[in-house]
């Protein structure tokens, strides 16, 4: 096994005596037959080839193959990126790019060169300035959730959304040096619109997609640079393929729609990655399309594309993520949803329960004990027992292994009953129907059939078809907007 990225260390001149300072990084690797055990998907990303293998050793490969440039490819490489970064081209999107390139090639005279090496020279170019640099084709893949690196010393690995029972895939891209992780940490900073430096060499941001970066540039936080980017679909994914996927079960769905309706508090726990957010972000879309849904949150994760009243605060901190919870009660919402507590904040929510407002959050908690231990550190006694009191469920969802399988499933649910939790739910018992919730729902809602409604629900849940706009448009025909 090799992995080579391609670079020259040295400036030079060429015929024309142009410095030449930039320099392509090409990700490939020879022998990947050779490398490859078990061939597990085949697929491409733009101009790139993504291959997933089992290797003889065991390890599951996530390979990125990127079109060839050979010697003189390098070189007009070199010559455009160099008179890209020192010229005064004014380039907003990419076909001023593409001039900008017809216009460098005409100067230096290699119009004939530049003709034949185009598409590869044009997706390095383009990668390399409106992109994400040799990370590119990683960031891009939809199928991937996550993007870490622990040391630069090591190969940067990933998750993928479909082969989640291998944990992460280990990648062949790798930095060549210390300072070129912080490098490009710096690059990814400026993208966010932050800043990161031996002053503040802590990064937490939003990238321009919407993904969530957490990075250190090293010591003294870490003995080398490290990054998380944390990647969530641009158009969220609906309750119907959760349901599809096996995550959530239609009645439980059914019951959380309900939950919306009657503007109840509930809380979806669970540890790192186990899809709170992206089961939170499904269950809000089955409420009323008219309704104001305020979020506040600290990075973008949490959207509803199609509805007219859906508001977004941001804070960073936990006094700044208090203060906007609080304008967000002034603007008098229906449903109050904070992304994820971890301070402060967690007070407002008890005065939005309270107050008839609904609300909802995430939480970090592998059990219902977990929880409450959580949230009596968080509140004072009056107001965690008011808390307790307006809590309509607890909600579970873990990775759990199925067989050689990682999957996503709600596991268990919980609802408040007098000084403790019931558990109403789990993959072998199903008391919902029996529940204290139900008959709480019923007196909210003012339904004495609360019953066959949650099973009317639960089928119409059933019966429409995957897809954000699908859920949309079945929401809209069922409150007659």
């Amino acid at each position: 096994m090799k992995f080579t990225v391609f670079t020259k260390k040295n400036s030079h001149y060429d015929t024309k005596g142009f410095v030449l300072k930039k320099v392509a990084r090409r990700i490939y690797m020879e022998n990947i037959n050779e490398l490859c055990l078990e061939v597990l998907r085949n697929y491409n990303i733009g101009e790139a080839s993504i291959t997933i293998c089992v290797d003889k050793y065991g390890t599951t490969r996530y390979i990125v193959i990127e079109p060839p440039l050979d010697e003189l490819g390098l070189k007009l490489y070199s010559i455009i990126m160099d008179y890209l970064y020192t010229s005064y081209f004014i380039i907003y999107d990419i076909e001023d790019l593409k001039k900008a390139i017809e216009n460098i090639a005409l100067n230096f005279g290699f119009e004939e060169e530049l003709h034949k090496y185009y598409n590869n020279l044009l997706y390095y170019v383009i990668r390399d300035s409106f992109g994400y640099g040799i990370l590119d084709s990683v960031i891009k893949d939809p199928d991937i959730e996550d993007i870490e690196l622990s040391d630069w010393r090591k190969p940067v690995t990933v998750v993928h959304r479909d082969f989640l029972s291998y944990e992460a895939l280990v990648t062949n891209i790798q930095f060549n040096s210390e300072e070129e992780v912080k490098g490009y940490l710096e690059r990814l900073a400026i993208k966010s619109g932050k800043a990161v430096s031996l002053i503040k060499p802590e990064l937490h941001a939003s990238l321009p997609e919407g993904y969530r970066i957490a990075a250190t540039l090293g010591e003294p936080i870490s003995h080398s640079p490290t990054f998380n980017i944390r990647k969530l679909p641009s158009v969220p994914i609906d309750i119907i393929k959760l349901i599809k996927g096996g995550i959530i079960e239609p009645q439980i769905a059914a019951l959380l729609w309900l939950i919306n309706d009657a503007k109840m508090f509930y809380s979806i726990i669970g540890g790192s990655g186990s899809g709170k957010t992206t089961l939170l972000n499904a269950v809000l879309q089955l409420s009323n399309p008219n309704w104001k849904i305020i979020v506040v949150q600290d990075i973008p994760e949490i959207k509803l594309p199609m509805r007219p009243r859906f508001i977004q605060f941001y804070g960073e901190t936990s006094e700044e993520m208090f203060q906007r919870c609080l304008t967000a009660l002034r603007y008098r919402p229906d449903i109050l949803v904070v992304g994820e507590v971890r301070g402060h904040e967690i007070t407002v929510l008890v005065r939005a329960a309270a107050s008839g407002s609904g609300s909802a959050t995430t939480f970090h908690a592998s059990t219902s004990e977990e929880y409450e231990m959580a949230l009596r550190n968080l509140l004072p006694q009056d107001l965690y027992y008011m808390l307790s009191l307006n809590t309509a469920l607890v909600i579970l969802i873990s990775r759990l292994r199925v067989g050689h399988k990682i999957e996503r499933r709600v596991w268990r649910i919980y609802e408040r009953i007098d000084n403790g939790w019931r558990e109403i739910y789990n993959t072998d018992t199903n008391l919902i129907m029996n529940s204290y919730t139900m008959k709480r729902l019923a007196r909210r809602l003012l339904r004495d059939d609360i019953e066959a409604e949650l099973e009317y629900r639960t089928k119409v849940l059933e019966t429409i078809n995957e897809g954000y706009e699908s859920v949309e448009k079945m929401m809209r025909k069922f409150y007659g907007l």
